[in-house]
């Protein structure tokens, strides 16, 4: 028989090495969490500032083509018509300047008191002419809706990929809903983004928000879509934000994303909770 041995020689390294083991692990996966979370960032700046020098290139093109009219034209009404033209196109240009100057700005970690209202117009100036070029309606239902505490920036980035999903599922046109309401007994406000599009069977809807899972086979004619990353990032934004995203949709019916979110005062009621 084996003799024992003492409790004060046995080794006690073992325990501290699996638990050393452990945290090394714990960092290493807290590490590729953050490189992922960068990724996925990096992608949406990408797909932002390709959507931007999409709409500045449309708007300077038809600034020089008025400002040569203009020129060759010398009549009053030519020059006019030349002017407004030129006027219309810089202030849309101005727009989405404003917009992205918000994006960029709000891409740090702070959440702050947010009018989801300003949000959703802001995200809508970016992708107006792509929806115009696709024959998306878009239909504003904004019920009045208190404000939320949140980081706009990663809301916009949610907003961004969802509406930009919404329009791939039309590829031959249809309506985009955009629906805010607020449930004053809960205290939660609800933002849907609802497209006519083909929809989806219920194995890939139960499967949309898994990583790398996408039914897309690569970007589109834009440069967006097919990583597989933006309905995982989404969700993990919606939840880091204290709210819930759900899906409703059907083969040939559409497809509604509605992310719900606790408002400022139902936020602070539960923090003082």
């Amino acid at each position: 028989m084996t003799p024992s041995v003492p409790a004060r020689a046995r080794p006690h390294g073992s325990a501290e090495t699996v638990e050393a083991r452990d945290a090394r692990h714990a960092a290493e996966i807290a590490g590729l969490r953050r490189e992922l979370l960068e990724a996925r960032k990096l992608a949406s700046l990408g797909e932002l500032m390709g959507t931007t020098t999409h709409e500045f290139n449309n708007a300077l093109t038809t600034i020089l083509n008025y400002a040569r009219l203009g020129l060759r034209h010398r009549d009053d009404a030519t020059r006019d018509k030349a002017l407004e033209r030129i006027l219309s196109a810089g202030t849309r240009a101005a727009k989405v300047t404003a917009s992205v100057l918000s994006m960029s700005r709000n891409r740090s970690g702070r959440f702050e008191p947010t009018d989801l209202v300003l949000l959703v117009e802001d995200v809508l100036v970016l992708l107006e002419r792509e929806m115009m070029k696709y024959r998306v309606q878009v239909e504003r239902e904004f019920a009045p809706v208190p404000r939320v505490s949140a980081n706009p920036g990663q809301l916009q980035q949610v907003l961004l990929n969802l509406l930009v999903n919404a329009r791939q599922a039309m590829p031959e046109g249809g309506r985009l809903i955009l629906r805010l309401a607020h449930d004053p007994v809960t205290g939660f406000v609800d933002v849907t983004v609802r497209d006519t599009g083909c929809g989806m069977p219920p194995d890939v809807m139960r499967r949309i928000f898994e990583p790398r899972f996408t039914t897309k086979t690569g970007p589109d004619a834009t440069g967006k879509g097919g990583t597989g990353l933006g309905l995982t990032a989404c969700r993990e934004i919606v939840e880091a934000h204290r709210g819930r995203i759900r899906v409703e949709s059907a083969p040939g019916r559409g497809t509604a994303f509605t992310v719900r979110l606790p408002s400022l005062h139902a936020e602070a009621a539960r923090r003082g909770a």
